[in-house]
């Protein structure tokens, strides 16, 4: 069985970012994320601490906003809508689950769909549903695609289901994957007959936030599958999706921690640098008009 971890992906994709982090600086341009945290969230720190250690790695600069959870919905809209036009700002990444009583759907309007890096926005989801390619995409959901892209699994043509239907992972996962001529079955908590439609997926990526809630007797031999939960025991230790003993069955799996999650602060860091790259480029065609 292939061990799909995540380290060696998201050194591939911070090497690029970084070259390509070199090639703005060159025409001084320089790639800055802003990440805007409303309240303290325990569940928050190792994103954040993989953020930093991503943008060390690409070169790339990140500012960190933190707010009260009792900031007005006004306030935190302006403060977004004036990053958006921050011209020294490049990409935003406001972390949820916000506070209670603060909307996420007004929040994500208040950020320009350009500087839209996690794909928060109804705009930004918009384009990746419409089959486009060239939008952003909900960086845990981008991570997945980057680990099989990374070991050489091609999808096109492949049967897999997606197991959960958030905004954050599942759906924008299915659209990627159907957007590759993948022929995609998206499952939830009342999708009937689960366990067989997992037998028959050559792949399987599971984000439902239960531990263990894949079993061996779900998976087909040889298929590839991606642990995208992470879930804390009681024992304190962190936990996937997939019980362990589909390694047993499975052709590949990614590990629990070491896999998804250490490759989605790669890939926000390497979309930042795409939306630098855009604003760029928009900035040199603004002025040759």
């Amino acid at each position: 069985m292939i061990s799909l971890k995540g380290a060696p992906v998201a050194k591939a994709l911070n090497d690029a970012s970084r070259a390509r982090a070199s090639r703005l600086a060159l025409k001084s341009v320089e790639v800055k994320l802003v990440v805007v945290r409303v309240g303290k969230d325990d569940s928050d720190t190792a994103y954040l601490r993989g953020i930093s250690r991503a943008a060390e790695a690409s070169g790339i600069a990140v500012e960190l906003i933190e707010l009260t959870r009792r900031v007005p919905q006004r306030e935190l809209n302006e403060l977004l809508g004036d990053l958006s036009a921050d011209p020294a700002v490049s990409g935003i990444l406001l972390l949820r689950p916000l506070a209670e009583g603060l909307s996420e759907h007004e929040a994500a309007f208040a950020i320009a769909p350009e500087k839209d890096v996690d794909a928060m926005g109804e705009r930004a989801l918009a384009q990746l549903f419409s089959g486009r390619s060239d939008g952003f995409a909900p960086a845990t959901a981008r991570a997945v695609l980057e680990i099989l892209d990374h070991y050489g699994y091609d999808v096109r043509g492949r049967v897999g289901c997606v197991l959960g239907r958030s905004t954050v992972v599942g759906r924008p996962l299915q659209a990627l994957l159907t957007s590759r001529d993948a022929t995609i079955t998206l499952c939830h908590s009342k999708t009937p007959r689960i366990d067989e439609i997992c037998r028959g997926s050559e792949f399987i990526a599971c984000a439902v936030g239960v531990a263990g809630f894949v079993t061996p007797e779900m998976v087909s031999p040889g298929a590839w599958v991606v642990d995208v939960g992470i879930n804390v025991g009681e024992d304190g230790r962190l936990t996937g999706d997939v019980a362990p003993e589909v390694a047993e069955v499975a052709g590949a799996l990614t590990p629990v921690p070491g896999g998804v999650g250490a490759v989605t602060a790669a890939t926000l860091v390497a979309q930042t640098v795409r939306a630098a790259e855009r604003i760029a480029q928009s900035g040199r065609r603004a002025k040759d008009e």
